[in-house]
């Protein structure tokens, strides 16, 4: 019965990809969507940075990542994603293109506790090297830079079971040698998880026009709408993208991943702007992905017709990612008191209780007969009181547990004793602190809980 109802289950999502696939293609290359170029704005907006994606993983899929959760990137994608996150996580990412043009972007995602969402920062700058400037006839002026920056801060959380609401505040500074501008932009986002496929939508960069050079100039808003699902047991991801720019055509992504085993991941994704023939965006991407412990690495392809190939390399750190997943049919019991062993004490010889018989006279019960003499024996030495210790793990190297206690130090936790200790069959271990009282233990491991960590309170070993 459970068999059916799964394949009944795949088949359902198979036919609403296939469906939204089809209405996405036709809506792509149905030429009333953007009825000439001539009618297109196209180059009339200011901050056309704001729309280069983040995130080597996403570009892999050719960005048709409105509904896949992909750690602090999903700030740029859908801010509502950012609600699935369990543990604070740092990235950072590195793209070239044409050379000398230049994009870096880094950004932090931490849930603020049980049911109080996920607050993302993140910071964007894209640059190029200085230029030379010169007058009308031909005399050195000087260098002048040229940059673009954006910061970013967002907030999720889950509204009711299965839907997640997001949003994000931009502040955004252009510069072009003396000319500059400054302006705000606010996105939304929500997604939706339903039989096993997840929906998402968003509408980026709502805000004011940006005076730049005594001109005014629109944010280039758009809207995206997707669909994704996991099959084979999260080994295969589907997903698919609609986007409509307000100042340029609109667009269809697809994108597949696979991952042959938890520390590899293949992508490939196609993306089709509609209404023109020879955009240079149009095309494939490729992308490969790297998890080892809480570290990811991932770097995508994306070739940019008639220009040049666009490079993307981004890395990521999950605060407290580095243990192993605990196996499901025998989850690990959370903060269970743990007994002390039972004291060595030198062995009872004789009993000084009456063995229970009845008494020939209930009203004069026979006395208690004397315990047999013994040698007294030695008294036992005082044991020290026990204590307790706060403990994560289990890392595959030395090196993981090493940078988990860094950062452990870089969120405030002053841990002069913590130790790194290996365990054969389990990996290596983080001693962080020892207590003669079990409260002060379980009162650090409930810290730790509040930042995703998965700490454990254990009777020290002497």
């Amino acid at each position: 019965m459970r068999a059916n109802q799964f394949a009944h289950s795949i088949l359902t999502t198979i036919r609403i990809l296939l469906l939204t696939t089809c209405l996405l293609a036709i809506a792509s290359l149905y030429p009333g969507v953007r009825p000439a170029r001539a009618q297109v704005a196209v180059g009339t907006s200011a901050g056309g940075f704001l729309g280069f994606e983040v995130g080597a993983s996403s570009a892999g899929l050719a960005g048709a990542n409105t509904s896949v959760a992909s750690g602090t990137t999903s700030q740029f994608w859908n801010p509502s994603l950012l609600a699935f996150m369990t543990k604070p996580q740092a990235s950072m990412m590195h793209a070239t293109w044409l050379e000398n043009l230049q994009y870096e972007w880094i950004g932090y995602a931490r849930p603020l506790g049980p049911r109080k969402g996920v607050a993302s920062l993140s910071v964007a700058y894209f640059h190029m090297p200085s230029i030379s400037g010169t007058d009308e006839f031909d005399n050195p002026t000087g260098e002048f830079r040229v940059y673009d920056m954006a910061v970013t801060m967002g907030y999720a959380r889950p509204l009711v079971k299965g839907i997640t609401l997001g949003a994000n505040g931009k502040l955004i500074r252009e510069r072009l040698a003396t000319v500059t501008g400054t302006g705000a932009a606010v996105d939304l986002g929500a997604s939706a998880t339903v039989a096993g496929a997840t929906l998402g939508a968003t509408v980026q960069n709502l805000g004011p026009e940006l005076s730049l050079g005594g001109g005014v100039y629109p944010l280039p808003q758009l809207t995206r709408f997707g669909l994704s699902r996991p099959f084979l047991s999260n080994r295969l991801l589907l997903a698919v993208d609609y986007t409509f720019p307000k100042t340029y055509f609109n667009d269809v992504r697809f994108g597949a991943e696979v991952r042959p085993n938890a520390f590899l991941a293949l992508r490939a994704g196609y993306r089709r702007v509609g209404g023109t023939k020879d955009d240079p965006s149009t095309g494939l991407s490729f992308g490969l992905g790297a998890h080892y412990g809480p570290v990811n690495l991932d770097y995508a392809m994306t070739p940019d017709n008639g220009f040049a190939d666009v490079h993307r390399l981004s890395f990521g750190y999950t605060f407290g990612g580095g243990e192993e997943k605990p196996d499901m049919k025998k989850p690990e019991p959370r903060n269970e008191p743990v007994r002390p062993p039972t004291p060595k004490t030198p062995p009872v010889i004789a009993s000084v209780q009456a063995p229970r018989k009845a008494p020939a006279e209930p009203k004069a019960p026979p006395e208690p007969k004397a315990p047999a003499p013994v040698a007294a024996p030695a008294s036992p030495k005082p044991s020290a009181p026990d204590q307790y210790e706060v403990v994560l793990g289990s890392y595959q190297t030395e090196t993981s547990a090493q940078s988990e206690l860094k950062a452990l130090r870089i969120l405030g936790f002053t841990l002069k004793d913590a130790t790194v200790f290996y365990v054969p069959g389990t990996g290596y271990r983080l001693s962080l602190v020892r207590f003669n009282s079990r409260k002060s233990a379980n009162d650090l491991a409930a810290s730790l809980v509040a930042l995703s960590f998965t700490p454990k309170v254990e009777l020290a070993h002497r």
